[in-house]
C-alpha cells in the first residue's frame, strides 16, 4: 500500500528532483497535495514550479500557494545563487495557471486535515505554513511526525552563521514546531551532504529517459552543480539535499534516526542554528544513511530505470 503524503516545498532545483522522484514512485508513495512556501524562490514561482514538475511527471495533485514570508516578516531574498530568480536556473515554469491560496477557503485547516487523516508530511522548505497551521488548530498536529529538511550540526550550513537555509529563513517557525507538540523527523545537512549525484550520471539518465521533465531538470542542474563546486568543493556533481530527504519516504530502511531534544536560535549571529539539549525528546534526528543505496535509488526513480530493491 502506498504512503499518502502532503509535500510543502520552496521548489528550487533539489525540491524539483524530490518531487519528480516521488511522482515516479507510485508503487511506494501517493502525493495527495502540495503547498508552496517562499525560500529558494518567491512563493508564486515555487508553486508554479511544483505544479509544472508534477504535471510533467503525470501527477494530478493540487498545488496551493502558501506563505510568502516568514513568521517574523524578515526581508525575503529573491536571488538564490544555486537556484536563480525562478528557482530552476532559468528552467522555471510559467505562472499562467491561477492556483488556490492556502490561506483562503482551506486555510491552515488543509494541513490540519492532512495531519488528522494520518497523511504523512514532507517539508522541504521553511516551516512557515506548518507554523501558521499550528496557531489555528494545534490539536491536529499533536504527535504528528512529518519529515523535514533542516539542521546542520557537525557540517556548516551555507546560510549566515552556519545554519541550514531552511532553518535560517524562518527560525521562528521551526521553534514553534518544536515547542507545540509536533514530533518532526529531521534530516540534516550532515546526512544529505553525504549523498552525491554526478553530472555524468544525471546527463546519461536524462538522455536515456528522454522525457521533457528530465531534460528540464538537467538544464536546471548546471548552475546548481557549479554552486556546489564553489560551496562544497565538488567536481561535476551535487548534493541533492531535498531529494535525499524524500528518498526516506520511498525506502525508510536506508535511514537511521534517534530521538533528541532540539532548540533553534531565533536571534543573533547564529540565527537558525539547531542544537541538541538535555530533556525529553521533541524530535527525531537522522544520524545515518546508506549512501550507495540512496544514490542508486534516486537515479533509478528519477529516470524510470528498473525498480531498485534497497534490501
Amino acid at each position: 500500500m502506498s504512503l499518502r503524503v502532503h509535500i510543502d516545498t520552496d521548489c528550487g532545483v533539489d525540491d524539483a528532483l524530490a518531487l519528480a522522484m516521488l511522482a515516479r514512485s507510485r508503487d511506494a508513495v501517493e502525493i495527495v497535495s502540495v503547498s508552496a512556501v517562499f525560500g529558494n524562490t518567491y512563493v508564486d514561482q515555487a508553486a508554479a514550479n511544483a505544479r509544472g514538475v508534477l504535471r510533467l511527471a503525470g501527477c494530478p495533485a493540487e498545488v496551493y500557494i502558501g506563505a510568502g514570508s516568514g513568521v517574523a516578516k524578515r526581508r525575503v531574498e529573491r536571488m538564490r545563487p544555486a537556484h536563480g530568480v525562478d528557482g530552476l536556473n532559468g528552467a522555471g515554469f510559467s505562472q499562467r495557471w491561477k492556483l488556490p491560496e492556502l490561506d483562503r477557503g482551506q486555510g491552515g485547516s488543509l494541513l490540519a486535515f492532512r495531519a488528522r487523516a494520518k497523511v504523512a508530511g514532507l517539508f522541504l522548505g521553511p516551516l512557515t505554513n506548518l507554523a501558521h497551521g499550528l496557531l489555528e488548530d494545534p490539536g491536529a498536529f499533536r504527535d504528528w511526525r512529518p519529515t523535514i529538511m533542516a539542521g546542520a550540526f557537525a557540517v556548516a550550513g551555507k546560510a549566515t552563521g552556519g545554519a541550514d537555509f531552511n532553518s535560517w529563513s524562518d527560525a521562528e517557525a521551526l521553534a514553534r514546531v518544536l515547542e507545540r507538540g509536533v514530533m518532526p523527523r529531521l534530516v540534516p545537512l550532515d546526512v544529505t551532504s553525504r549523498v552525491t549525484l554526478t553530472a555524468k550520471a544525471m546527463a546519461e539518465g536524462s538522455t536515456a529517459c528522454g522525457s521533457p521533465l528530465s531534460a528540464r531538470l538537467n538544464k536546471a542542474l548546471g548552475p546548481y552543480m557549479a554552486f556546489h563546486g564553489r560551496a562544497w568543493g565538488l567536481e561535476a556533481g551535487c548534493h541533492p539535499h531535498d531529494a535525499v530527504v524524500a528518498a526516506g519516504l520511498v525506502a525508510p530502511s536506508l535511514f537511521t534516526f534517534e530521538p533528541a531534544r532540539l532548540r533553534v536560535m531565533t536571534d543573533g549571529e547564529h540565527l537558525g542554528r539547531i542544537e541538541r539539549i538535555e530533556g525529553e525528546p521533541n524530535a527525531e534526528v537522522c544520524v545515518g544513511v546508506d549512501v550507495a543505496a540512496v544514490e542508486a535509488l534516486l537515479l533509478a526513480r528519477l529516470f524510470c530505470a528498473p525498480a531498485l530493491n534497497p534490501a
